[in-house]
């Protein structure tokens, strides 16, 4: 998250840290000699490396987000935990348009036809965790069912951004290896996804994703993405177990 900062985030607060602690080591720094200690400038520097370790290399800062809920919206939310990503495909009519290439009797235009005639986008459900701080984002998907051809996925980059009137969302992009033997699939390909929270309800993710899978033939797929958090309890009790199958997308 700390891409999405100003340059002068970090020092403004930081410089006037240091001017507080100075003024406040000098009132102090007659009680402290009486006692046998020699306050330096040094304890300046250690208490300031303290709080800023403290705040951005630990999860400090989620106690900060939970005590001040409105930084959710007005900085950034914290998306950390576990999801229920539901995905509508277009691989469906992808299929269609195959079956009617291999058909001469079977006329389908995807560009002509009504859109109460095209196929119902395949529906499917998956599972996320996102592991946020300040320094890094990441993301995992995975197939709690274990079905489908999915081998597994690596993730690239998981980026954050801010929008207007708390809007924010993250920019996700993924490489994805299948295990199948049909040779008009692939077996690695990449894709992205575009998602953004919800305006009406903070515990909702929703957006697009797309893929390069066989772009060269015309089967690169896209889906509608909507992800809803877990509540923690519910996480808990039905906490993926080893040997699951994982992916970042789908």
């Amino acid at each position: 998250m700390f891409k999405m900062l100003p340059p002068t985030f970090l020092a403004v607060p930081v410089a006037w840290l240091a001017i507080f602690l100075l003024i406040g080591l000098n009132a102090i720094s007659p009680s402290l000699k009486s006692i046998g200690l020699s306050p330096t400038n040094s304890w300046v520097v250690l208490v300031i490396q303290g709080v800023v370790a403290l705040f951005f290399l630990t999860p400090a800062w989620k106690l900060l987000w939970k005590l001040v809920p409105a930084l959710n919206r007005w900085f950034y939310p914290d998306l950390s935990g576990e999801w229920i990503v539901d995905l509508e495909s277009n691989f469906s009519r992808i299929e269609s348009l195959l079956d009617a290439a291999r058909d001469p009797k079977v006329t389908f235009d995807m560009r002509l036809c009504p859109s109460d005639a095209l196929p119902r986008l395949k529906m499917s459900r998956l599972r996320a965790k996102i592991t946020q701080g300040w320094v890094s984002m990441d993301m995992e998907v995975w197939n709690p069912e274990g079905d489908g051809p999915i081998k597994q996925s690596d993730t690239i980059v998981v980026e954050p951004f801010r929008g207007r009137q708390g809007k924010h969302g993250l920019a996700y992009i993924f490489e994805q290896q299948n295990e199948t033997d049909t040779p008009s699939d692939a077996n690695c390909f990449k894709g992205a996804a575009w998602i953004v929270r919800d305006r009406e309800d903070p515990n909702v993710l929703h957006g697009r994703m797309w893929n390069d899978r066989m772009w060269r033939r015309g089967m690169n797929t896209a889906a509608n993405v909507r992800l809803t958090r877990v509540k923690p309890w519910r996480s808990l009790w039905e906490r993926p177990i080893d040997g699951d199958r994982r992916t970042d997308a789908a």
